[in-house]
């Protein structure tokens, strides 16, 4: 009996740390999602050193389980986005005398042989052979203050990109023009060529049909074509109401968080130019880099404005150059033309706005063709009573459009004339009346800020 009894406080301590160790996954799981919606408070507590973060202890349950983390920035993707290692211990005291439980080795030869759980009866077994951080490094007989045992776990924790779909609204759909389309691409095999997407015999086929509209609502208006999947939460879309190649799914519910300003700790900040009149041109004199642009907080964008943002050049030889612009106000307004963006080959730019932007289609301007390589941001409102708008209104029919991204999680946005677009927008409401002709590039399914973390990977240290 007693020997029973030490075997199952054993088990349950086994069980209990693994329990432990899990729990302060979700706790670091939890701070790094902070980095995105609440970056002034992530990790906040915790102690930053030698790249990582690491927390006290954390005690809790009737049986005093605790379990520390460490989270470390590992890598950093074409993006700039951090990928993180969440490294977990789990720590679960042993009641009961220190003795062999009643597991025993199945099979033939082994009776009497006793398996041995990796129970700290006097030392940290783990820090003795290993060291405290697993790498072989400071080994040393560390005592216990009772016996325990400790089990730990890896996560990787992944960013998640916004666009995954052509378009994305998070309220209603209005659209498309009776002769508009939905189709797609991928910029890796070549330039976007019209005859694919009724060709099944083209290679490049299969690509074309992955323009997939998403509507987090019941309240669908489609006209046109959508070469790809169409996506509603509680809709009544079928075949027979309307031209969609792909897959017809009416129980696909979503949410888009609201959109903050990312961290711009390690950014390259210039101070000039902080207003962007017309003919304005920024050069920078470094190339920067995706996780470390050169950065510019603009307080207007006048109606009439103009930026350019050419590439940093080494030798004369344009360099891949990263700018990101905050434009702290709204970009134009309803009254004449409208501001412009230029974006040349070599320069990829992000644009943060805190207000509205309104302007022409073909005033954005991106000549390298790679929709990645301009982006757009809105960040939410703190004012639920604010309605944020992006108003892309061409009229009189006007064919000329952009490559571009959006990501305006909380803002109307509304598209008329009948402009040729390549890229990829997330809004929550969505309107457009014109013959509007999309062309999603397949390559965006990986591109953009983070907009959240998921965990793809978990694993548990079992020596």
């Amino acid at each position: 009996m007693t020997r029973y009894n030490v075997a199952s406080s054993q088990v349950r301590s086994w069980k209990e740390s693994l329990d432990a160790a899990e729990t302060g996954g979700d706790i670091a799981y939890a701070e790094v999602r902070k980095k995105i919606f609440d970056p002034t408070h992530a990790f906040s507590g915790w102690t930053y050193s030698g790249g990582a973060y690491t927390n006290s202890p954390v005690t809790y349950g009737q049986d005093n389980l605790s379990t520390t983390s460490r989270v470390d920035p590992f890598y950093y993707d074409g993006n700039g986005n951090a990928w993180y290692r969440i490294r977990t211990k789990g720590t679960a005291p042993v009641l009961g005398l220190k003795r062999v439980g009643m597991d025993d080795r199945m099979g033939p030869n082994t009776r009497g042989d006793s398996l041995l759980r990796k129970i700290d009866f006097n030392y940290d077994h783990f820090v003795a052979t290993y060291g405290p951080n697993g790498d072989g490094v400071g080994q040393t007989l560390l005592p216990v203050s009772q016996p325990q045992v400790s089990r730990r776990v890896e996560l990787i924790a992944a960013p998640v990109t916004p666009f995954e779909a052509a378009i994305k609204a998070g309220g209603t759909f209005y659209g498309l023009g009776s002769a508009a389309y939905v189709d797609s691409y991928r910029s890796a095999t070549g330039p976007y060529d019209p005859s694919v997407k009724t060709n099944p015999a083209d290679p490049r086929y299969a690509d074309s049909h992955a323009g997939t509209v998403e509507i987090n609502g019941s309240v669908a208006t489609i006209m046109g074509n959508i070469y790809g999947n169409l996506y509603t939460n509680g809709g009544t879309v079928t075949k027979k109401t309307t031209s969609i190649s792909g897959i017809i799914d009416n129980n696909v519910p979503f949410s888009l968080s609201p959109f903050i300003m990312p961290s711009t700790a390690g950014w390259n900040y210039i101070s000039s130019p902080a207003v962007i009149n017309p003919n304005t041109t920024i050069t920078p004199a470094a190339a920067g880099s995706a996780d470390k642009p050169n950065y510019y907080l603009v307080n207007s964008f006048v109606n009439n404005g103009s930026l350019t943002v050419n590439p940093y050049t080494a030798n004369g030889v344009p360099q891949e150059t990263y700018v990101a612009v905050h434009v702290t106000s709204d970009i134009g307004s309803s009254n004449g033309q409208g501001p412009s963006i230029t974006v040349p080959a070599h320069v990829h730019l992000d644009i943060y706005f805190d207000g509205n932007l309104q302007t022409k289609a073909e005033n954005i301007v991106n000549t390298s063709g790679y929709a990645s390589n301009l982006q757009f941001y809105a960040i939410s409102p703190t004012d639920p009573n604010i309605q944020q708008t992006v108003n892309l209104s061409s009229g009189s029919g006007s064919t000329a459009g952009f490559s571009a991204v959006f990501y305006t999680p909380s803002a109307n946005f509304t598209i008329t004339g009948a402009p040729d677009i390549t890229g990829a927008i997330v809004c929550k409401n969505f309107y457009t009346n014109g013959n509007i002709h999309w062309h999603y590039d397949r390559a965006l399914d990986g591109q953009g800020d983070a907009v959240d973390y998921r965990v793809i990977s978990y694993v548990e240290d079992i020596r």
